[in-house]
Protein backbone atom coordinates (compact mmCIF):
# COMPACT_ATOMS: atom_id res chain seq x y z
CA UNK A 1 0.00 0.00 0.00
CA UNK A 2 1.44 3.34 -1.00
CA UNK A 3 1.98 6.21 1.39
CA UNK A 4 0.50 9.59 0.73
CA UNK A 5 2.94 12.44 1.05
CA UNK A 6 1.87 15.99 1.61
CA UNK A 7 4.13 18.62 0.14
CA UNK A 8 3.04 22.17 0.90
CA UNK A 9 3.00 24.51 -2.05
CA UNK A 10 4.78 27.84 -2.01
CA UNK A 11 1.37 29.55 -1.64
CA UNK A 12 0.61 27.53 1.48
CA UNK A 13 4.01 28.28 3.00
CA UNK A 14 3.49 31.98 2.28
CA UNK A 15 0.04 31.88 3.90
CA UNK A 16 1.27 29.97 6.96
CA UNK A 17 4.10 32.46 7.43
CA UNK A 18 1.73 35.44 7.31
CA UNK A 19 -0.79 33.73 9.61
CA UNK A 20 1.97 33.57 12.25
CA UNK A 21 1.43 37.31 12.68
CA UNK A 22 -1.77 36.57 14.65
CA UNK A 23 -0.25 34.75 17.65
CA UNK A 24 2.73 37.12 17.56
CA UNK A 25 0.37 40.11 17.77
CA UNK A 26 -1.42 38.54 20.74
CA UNK A 27 1.95 37.83 22.37
CA UNK A 28 3.05 41.44 21.84
CA UNK A 29 -0.19 42.81 23.27
CA UNK A 30 -0.14 40.59 26.37
CA UNK A 31 3.56 41.17 27.01
CA UNK A 32 3.23 44.95 26.85
CA UNK A 33 0.09 44.86 29.00
CA UNK A 34 1.99 42.89 31.66
CA UNK A 35 5.16 44.97 31.61
CA UNK A 36 4.34 48.61 30.88
CA UNK A 37 1.77 49.57 33.50
CA UNK A 38 3.44 51.59 36.30
CA UNK A 39 1.96 49.28 38.98
CA UNK A 40 3.00 46.08 37.18
CA UNK A 41 5.01 43.68 39.37
CA UNK A 42 7.33 43.03 36.43
CA UNK A 43 7.92 46.72 35.75
CA UNK A 44 8.59 47.43 39.44
CA UNK A 45 11.45 44.89 39.29
CA UNK A 46 13.08 46.54 36.26
CA UNK A 47 15.96 48.93 36.93
CA UNK A 48 15.51 52.64 36.24
CA UNK A 49 18.31 53.85 33.99
CA UNK A 50 18.54 57.60 34.01
CA UNK A 51 21.27 60.12 33.29
CA UNK A 52 20.37 63.63 34.44
CA UNK A 53 17.28 64.65 32.48
CA UNK A 54 17.10 61.56 30.25
CA UNK A 55 15.57 58.27 31.32
CA UNK A 56 16.18 55.37 28.94
CA UNK A 57 14.75 52.39 30.82
CA UNK A 58 12.10 51.07 31.44
CA UNK A 59 10.59 54.05 29.61
CA UNK A 60 12.20 56.69 27.42
CA UNK A 61 11.60 60.19 28.78
CA UNK A 62 13.34 63.54 28.58
CA UNK A 63 12.74 66.28 31.15
CA UNK A 64 13.01 69.78 29.69
CA UNK A 65 11.86 73.14 31.08
CA UNK A 66 9.39 71.66 33.55
CA UNK A 67 7.91 69.33 30.93
CA UNK A 68 8.35 65.64 30.29
CA UNK A 69 8.57 64.30 26.74
CA UNK A 70 7.55 60.65 26.91
CA UNK A 71 8.47 58.39 23.99
CA UNK A 72 5.73 55.78 24.43
CA UNK A 73 6.33 52.18 23.34
CA UNK A 74 3.50 52.39 20.80
CA UNK A 75 5.10 55.43 19.12
CA UNK A 76 8.51 53.76 19.00
CA UNK A 77 6.98 50.50 17.75
CA UNK A 78 5.03 52.37 15.06
CA UNK A 79 8.23 53.96 13.77
CA UNK A 80 10.05 50.62 13.76
CA UNK A 81 7.16 48.83 12.03
CA UNK A 82 6.89 51.49 9.31
CA UNK A 83 10.66 51.44 8.74
CA UNK A 84 10.62 47.62 8.50
CA UNK A 85 8.39 47.81 5.41
CA UNK A 86 10.88 49.98 3.53
CA UNK A 87 14.29 48.99 4.88
CA UNK A 88 15.72 45.55 5.58
CA UNK A 89 16.68 45.77 9.27
CA UNK A 90 17.65 42.24 10.35
CA UNK A 91 15.30 41.01 13.09
CA UNK A 92 12.60 43.48 12.00
CA UNK A 93 12.26 41.53 8.74
CA UNK A 94 10.61 38.59 10.56
CA UNK A 95 6.82 38.37 10.48
CA UNK A 96 6.84 37.37 14.16
CA UNK A 97 8.70 40.57 15.06
CA UNK A 98 6.24 42.64 13.07
CA UNK A 99 3.40 40.91 14.92
CA UNK A 100 4.92 41.67 18.31
CA UNK A 101 5.37 45.32 17.30
CA UNK A 102 1.76 45.44 16.07
CA UNK A 103 0.54 43.97 19.37
CA UNK A 104 2.47 46.64 21.29
CA UNK A 105 0.96 49.37 19.11
CA UNK A 106 -2.56 48.01 19.64
CA UNK A 107 -1.93 47.84 23.40
CA UNK A 108 -0.70 51.43 23.56
CA UNK A 109 -3.57 52.80 21.51
CA UNK A 110 -6.12 50.91 23.63
CA UNK A 111 -5.05 52.81 26.76
CA UNK A 112 -7.12 55.78 27.98
CA UNK A 113 -6.27 59.05 26.25
CA UNK A 114 -4.66 60.57 29.37
CA UNK A 115 -2.14 57.70 29.43
CA UNK A 116 -1.12 58.42 25.83
CA UNK A 117 0.00 62.01 26.33
CA UNK A 118 3.45 62.63 24.90
CA UNK A 119 4.25 65.98 26.55
CA UNK A 120 3.11 66.77 30.07
CA UNK A 121 4.11 68.82 33.12
CA UNK A 122 6.82 67.43 35.38
CA UNK A 123 5.20 66.79 38.74
CA UNK A 124 8.06 64.67 40.08
CA UNK A 125 8.92 65.01 43.76
CA UNK A 126 12.43 66.24 42.97
CA UNK A 127 11.06 69.01 40.74
CA UNK A 128 8.42 70.11 43.25
CA UNK A 129 10.96 70.27 46.09
CA UNK A 130 13.74 72.01 44.18
CA UNK A 131 14.37 75.68 44.94
CA UNK A 132 14.88 77.17 41.49
CA UNK A 133 12.37 74.96 39.52
CA UNK A 134 14.63 74.86 36.44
Amino acid sequence: MGHLHFYPTSHMIFLMEYLSIIPATVLGYLTLRATTHPTSRIRKKLPNLRVKRVQIFPVIRINLFGRVIHFHHWVNFSILLILSFFISIGVLDFIVTKGILLGGIIHGLSLPKEHRRIIYRDFSLERLTSINHN
